[in-house]
């Protein structure tokens, strides 16, 4: 889209970052601590009102990929130093855990990721039904094979997370816009030019798309089809009546639930239905039915894997989105045919713990400079060329 001549200009930067949310923020934050361009920040809600502020919070480091462990190694190293990091604020890290159970037929496939981790340094094993009830003994072992345990593994405070890095980067000069909707991503001979919104332009010859859930809709008027579905997870903050039941955060990929720990005898769950629900608008309300499915999928889970929490009371329910790639995994690079133009989009729910090292490496790109870690293999391309990212359970959030 070219710019009208009579839009009014809010502002000018060197770069314009679209979406103020988790990944948006470490970009920002690390373009701003790496350099004196001129950033602005451009988000429709306020800071962590989109899915960043709906998310899960559970982090680790089990994937099927060297690049994806390689990248959650360093989100962790940022959590552990965050003072020496970032400076300002904290992510509300809490170590806790985390445990992954799978069939029986997928064993092989968590074995060889365990070793893929430790071959990298990260601290994971291979736990059999005996050691799983040790770790948590809440949980009941039946008809499980072994499952993966990560002592670091947890949980983070996404809100805390995003405004400290807002934070940051505001004082290293990067201008935040937000409420204010981006209309149109604007290009001339095929180059960036700036963003449209409805109160005026932001002209910049970099724009990068940060969006999240968001991130297709600015997109089509530029000609780039980008194979990507919002997928809405449902979530519900229960009351086990009964204190902790449980101590890890626990995915369990027979009865396809996850679940952790939050405050006193209350828990967070997941249950995943049998297949996708695509939905149009990320942060629109959610039927009643949809929860009461919901819960008929956790009362299904726990009868097998916690039945003392079949009578569970439910105390909220809260609904996000994860943006599906056809192989669960990112988009990041530059996109083809339009100079200027960055996508960061696509993070199916991994964004957590991805996002230091992504912004690394996206502010490095931007910058001119060789990344920290080559991430050229969640380029854009990728899906033409047939040259997807390897998942050992199949396509699955579990990646």
């Amino acid at each position: 889209m070219v710019m009208s001549k009579t839009a009014s200009t809010l502002a000018r930067a060197d770069v314009i970052i679209l979406g103020a949310g988790i990944m948006g923020a470490s970009i920002a934050f690390q373009l701003s601590r790496q350099s004196d361009r001129k950033i602005v920040i451009i988000d429709a809600r306020p800071p962590v009102g989109g899915m960043s502020g709906r998310t899960f919070g559970q982090i680790r480091q089990h994937y099927s990929n060297e690049l994806m462990v390689e990248l959650s190694i360093r989100g962790f190293d940022t959590l552990d130093n965050w003072q020496q990091r970032v400076g300002v604020g904290d992510p509300g890290y809490i170590r806790m855990g985390y445990m992954l159970f799978v069939a029986s037929n997928q064993i092989d496939a968590l074995k060889r990721n365990i070793e893929l981790g430790q071959s990298l340094g990260v601290d994971t094993r291979f736990v059999s039904p005996d050691e799983i009830q040790q770790i948590e003994p809440g949980i009941t072992v039946n008809g499980l094979t072994g499952a993966c345990y990560e002592p670091n593994g947890g949980y983070i405070d996404v809100t805390r997370m995003v405004l400290s890095w807002l934070i940051a980067a505001q004082g290293s000069g990067a201008q935040l816009l937000a409420p204010l909707a981006a209309k149109a991503i604007t290009t001339e001979s095929g180059k960036v030019t700036g963003v449209l919104t409805d109160q005026g332009a932001v002209t910049a010859p970099v724009v990068i798309n940060a969006t999240g859930a968001w991130g297709r809709d600015l997109l089509g008027a530029l000609d780039l089809n980008v194979p990507m579905q919002n997928t809405r997870l449902d979530m519900t903050y229960i009351d086990t009546g009964q204190g902790s039941v449980i101590q890890s955060c626990v995915t369990d990929g027979v009865s396809n639930v996850v679940m952790r720990p939050h405050w006193g005898s209350m828990m967070l769950v997941a249950a995943y239905p049998p297949g996708p629900i695509p939905i149009d608008d990320p942060v629109g309300s959610v039927e009643g039915d949809a929860y009461e499915m919901h819960h008929e999928r956790m009362r299904r889970a726990f009868k097998d894997r916690i039945p003392q929490l079949r009578e569970f009371k439910v105390h909220s329910n809260v609904s996000g989105a994860y943006d599906v790639t056809p192989d669960f995994h990112p988009i990041v690079g530059w996109a083809s045919g339009i100079e200027g133009l960055y996508l960061a989009m696509g993070f199916s729910g991994h964004g957590l713990k991805l996002s230091p090292g992504i912004g690394e490496a996206v502010a490095a790109m931007v910058l001119g400079r060789e990344p920290p870690v080559d991430i050229s293999a969640l380029r854009y391309e990728r899906f033409a060329q047939n040259d997807l990212m390897y998942l050992a359970y199949g396509p699955s959030a579990r990646a």
